[in-house]
């Protein structure tokens, strides 16, 4: 009871200092004033507040947590996007914003206390050293890792270095010990998950997220798929939550004509902004299919309203996200950063692509969700219009705003009820265990057998023994075999089976070469390109 109330206490403090400081940071954003006594008044009545907490509290209280949360809090305030990153968080962001950091190339795979190598990067310096994937890793630079209480962070900074420096990495692989030196170097992280040409004339791409290597990605996969016959491009940014706009607005250059509008960006501080694609696009001429969901968002908006816009693509699947508030990043003192809101992103046609947020954060969210269920449970695909203002593309079609892309082709979620056993087998994370426990047995002969992606699509077959071993796992796990579901969807879960083993050995491609087969919105996309419905 006497620590609810230090806690309730705690935060009643933060509150006040919340609504002091947002004093400030309003006065400062949205008031053309000059600084005079009354702002260094009122900033120095938060330091003698925060003062007063850190000598008189009657709990001992880091200041330095206190004032993170207090700057969270703040920021949170403002909009659902704007917020502040420690140092270390700042400089994750900032990594996976560059496309590359420094490493040996190694996917790790955790299993409770243990770590495990869960794939090989067939780019970085681990590759052809002979570490494979499903080693244990005991010990990096003679610290042991596994079977002790380390983060997985932890290990992963014990990894990670200065390139050309070097690391000596202990494993056991099924049983027996190895040890592997291996020099660091420059890791590149790619965003561009898989490519590939799905039939004669259909190319497909797919992008996790966007970072400063992101259109290089694309356009190097879309010039291999144009050599090799593609007329139609298959564009996927499901569950792409976004990233740089540099590249967001190169990857849309691509498909477009020079000239067209892209995006552009307004904000009470800054005038509108227009951003256009240039000459050169690789790809301008052939037709365009733009898969989204409800997880795509900010620059996936961009591409994908850009393309809508300006009547060059077809865009198919399930309402976007909606987040289009423009951060700009403003780095502090300790090399911590504030991600402040400073405009909004606006397709051709003048649709906001932001959600409201006017009945606060919390709410944002819960909308988002309510949204999700609504349309999950329907009978039939349902959009709802939050925006009814007509807006019209370049070539006159209607399309409206409100808040995220509306997609030109709905595609509603799957209620097929057999799906409930894949689910929980799923959702227990035992498809990934069991496949991971027989890459962990078999990496050196399957990767003897199978050299390349190509021909362990070919030529690895997932048993019965295999599929009767996750049945077993499953109920151990406290889910019961449903042998109905299973004969219904036994096919599907040996593709997964395949592919997470892929995945181990040669990453994205050996786990989507199967996947995209049983992939139920992109054969419905492929059905409806064959149809001519889109």
């Amino acid at each position: 009871m006497g620590n609810n109330n230090k806690q309730s206490q705690t935060g009643n403090l933060i509150l006040i200092l919340v609504a002091m400081v947002l004093g400030v940071l309003i006065g400062m954003m949205f008031s053309a004033h000059q600084a005079g006594p009354s702002d260094s008044a009122l900033q120095g009545k938060v330091g003698e507040v925060l003062d007063l907490v850190e000598s008189q509290y009657v709990d001992h209280v880091d200041p330095d947590s206190l004032s993170e949360r207090l700057l969270k809090a703040m920021l949170s305030e403002l909009d659902p996007h704007s917020t502040y990153l420690s140092a270390r968080a700042t400089e994750q962001t900032e990594e996976a914003m560059r496309g590359n950091f420094d490493g040996v190339g190694l996917v790790l795979h955790r299993e409770g206390d243990t770590t495990y190598v869960g794939q090989v990067m067939d780019d970085g310096p681990s590759a052809g050293v002979g570490i494979l994937p499903g080693d244990m890793i005991v010990s990096v630079a003679g610290e042991r890792v596994s079977g002790v209480d380390m983060p997985a962070d932890s290990v992963v900074a014990r990894l990670r270095g200065p390139r050309r420096s070097k690391v000596t990495v202990d494993v056991l692989r099924n049983g027996e010990p190895h040890s592997f030196t291996i020099q660091r170097a420059v890791i590149p992280y790619h965003t561009l998950s898989y490519s590939a040409m799905l039939d004669d004339t259909t190319g497909y791409i797919m992008l996790s997220s966007f970072s400063s290597t992101s259109h290089d990605e694309f356009r190097e996969a879309l010039l291999q798929l144009k050599r090799q016959g593609m007329r139609h491009l298959i564009f996927d940014l499901r569950g792409n939550g976004g990233g740089s706009l540099q590249s967001a607005v190169g990857i849309a250059g691509e498909l477009l004509p020079a000239g067209s509008l892209i995006v552009y960006t307004k904000g009470a501080h800054s005038r509108r902004n227009d951003v256009h694609s240039r000459p050169g696009g690789a790809f301008t001429k052939g037709g365009v299919t733009v898969m989204v969901d409800e997880n795509s968002a900010s620059a996936s908006e961009v591409v994908s309203g850009a393309l809508q816009d300006n009547d060059r693509a077809t865009i198919v699947g399930r309402r976007t996200f909606g987040k289009g508030l423009v951060q700009g990043e403003f780095t502090l003192r300790d090399g911590s950063s504030v991600l402040l809101t400073t405009a909004r992103y606006y397709t051709p046609s003048g649709r906001c692509i932001q959600r409201s947020y006017a009945d606060g954060t919390e709410e944002y969210y819960r909308d988002y969700f309510n949204q999700l269920i609504d349309e999950t449970y329907a009978d039939s695909m349902t959009v709802t219009i939050n925006d009814s203002t007509p807006y019209r593309t370049v070539g006159g079609r209607i399309v409206y705003g409100g808040g995220g892309i509306m997609p030109d082709h709905p595609l509603p979620y799957r209620k097929d009820t057999t799906f409930v056993y894949y689910n929980r087998l799923s959702s227990k994370g035992l498809i990934s265990r069991v496949a991971f426990d027989y890459v962990k047995r078999h990496a050196a002969e399957l990767q003897a057998r199978y050299p390349d992606a190509g021909s362990f699509r070919r030529g690895f077959t997932v048993d019965e023994a295999m599929v009767q071993s996750l049945v077993a796992e499953g109920e151990r796990a406290g889910v019961p075999r449903n042998a109905a579901s299973l004969a219904k969807q036994r096919p599907f879960i040996k593709a997964l089976l395949k592919g997470e083993i892929g995945r181990s050995l040669f990453g994205n491609q050996g786990f989507f070469d199967t996947y995209t087969a049983f992939d139920d919105d992109l054969q419905q996309v492929l059905t409806l390109l064959k149809q001519k419905k889109i």
